[in-house]
């Protein structure tokens, strides 16, 4: 990983609530490349999906990184069925 890429590896379950580390990570490091970890992740819900994806978007849009990353296997197929790909999200996870 690149040195200036902001790593976010949560322990709990993802939440959106504004209070939450999620968007506290997403707020602080707008302006640059992140990458998120599923490591611990069991099953995101659909909110934090959608988060996400937009926020996938938007960093792509200011030409910076956005990653997800360590996708449990059964992530993986989850977002598969759901019509994610590493081709079309560019999300490491999904390799």
């Amino acid at each position: 990983m690149p040195h200036d890429w902001k790593l976010f590896e949560p322990q709990d379950r993802l939440s959106i609530l504004s209070s939450e580390p999620l968007m506290s990570f997403l707020t602080g490091h707008s302006s640059t490349a992140v990458r998120i970890s599923m490591r611990h992740q069991k099953r995101p819900d659909s909110r934090v999906l959608q988060v996400l994806l937009a926020a996938s978007r938007a960093w792509k849009a200011r030409d910076l990184g956005f990653d997800v990353s360590d996708l449990p296997p059964r992530l993986v197929q989850d977002f598969i069925r759901l019509g994610l790909t590493a081709e079309n999200t560019g999300w490491s996870g999904l390799k």
